[in-house]
């Protein structure tokens, strides 16, 4: 394993697999030591294995890359005008919509007698244009993570950039930290991705994405920043108009981004798919009108946000 600290963050990356390796016969040990997700246990966790199996099958027709990083210094995570990091009002669990100025998607929660450490699923990485609201590059994001919400003051995610320039690219973020961008892993508008995001201690996140377009695979861990843990009290399927040098972007125009097989699980075992959770409205700079929307499909870990904005 290699270690590299990158800001405040110190990232570990995995030696690539012999050629001929297969992640299906693999031991756990062995998964581990190649940056793989563990195996779930198939009588205790069935949906899960069989999830696990089906993501991993493709293994043989993958590339696996060792992940490269740039640390964006002007993008040190959401700025959010309720208070700092936390842009959900309280009291709005279950399906009662929740507004926000930032973020834009559903937000699961769970009990204080239990924390999530795990989310994944995957979406379309959508083509953004410019909206008429303003000039200049204007910045979003999609993502999947844990925390951010009330009590929590951390954000553990990861997901796709998609800007007006048409720039687009992976990234990582354990908030406060600032984020990490994947410079080599290949993302473009129009491809699927799938993401598995875990946390193997409060102080330790897992990070494991499928381009499955580009047919890509890496995987690396990450330190939480000095001083922050993971509280585990909310998970999240987001569409975020990015800050970037500390000031919030304008969106653009995203079209629509659609979640599929979003599904986040707790420390006790249980499983809780994206559709249960509060939609989170996104508010433009008037904090009135709504320029993006969250739509839940008929299957429950399913979701779809829209640009509802001019």
């Amino acid at each position: 394993m290699s270690k590299r600290t990158i800001g405040s963050l110190e990232i570990h990356t995995f030696p690539l697999p012999p050629k001929d390796f297969n992640p299906l016969s693999a031991s756990q040990e062995e998964l581990a030591h190649h940056g793989f997700p563990r195996r779930p246990d198939l009588v205790e966790m069935p949906d899960a294995a069989a999830k696990w199996a089906s993501a991993l099958r493709r293994y043989p027709r993958l590339e696996h890359i060792t992940p490269e990083f740039t640390l964006m210094k002007d993008r040190p995570g959401p700025n959010v005008n309720i208070q700092p990091n936390v842009p959900i009002q309280k009291g709005t669990e279950g399906h009662v919509d929740s507004t926000s100025d930032v973020w834009s998607g559903s937000v699961l929660y769970v009990s204080k007698e239990d924390r999530f450490i795990w989310i994944g699923g995957a979406w379309t990485v959508p083509h953004a244009y410019q909206s008429p609201s303003s000039p200049g590059t204007q910045y979003s994001s999609v993502w999947l993570g844990i925390d951010g919400v009330r009590e929590s003051r951390d954000v553990m995610q990861a997901g796709t950039e998609t800007d007006s320039d048409g720039t687009c690219y992976a990234w990582f973020e354990w908030f406060p930290a600032n984020t990490i961008q994947i410079n080599n892993f290949p993302v473009s508008p129009g491809d699927v991705v799938h993401l598995l995001l875990c946390a193997t201690k409060p102080t330790t996140a897992s990070v494991f994405i499928i381009n499955l377009t580009s047919m890509t695979y890496t995987s690396f861990s990450s330190s939480a920043p000095p001083g922050t843990f993971l509280v585990g009290n909310s998970a999240e399927a987001i569409v975020e108009r990015s800050t970037v040098g500390g000031v919030t972007s304008q969106l653009p125009r995203y079209g629509e981004v659609f979640f599929d097989d979003v599904i986040a699980g707790t420390v006790n075992g249980l499983t809780y798919p994206i559709g249960l959770g509060t939609p989170v409205l996104m508010l433009a700079d008037d904090l009135k009108t709504v320029i993006s929307t969250p739509i839940f499909e008929g299957d429950t870990d399913a979701l779809k946000v829209s640009y509802t904005g001019p």
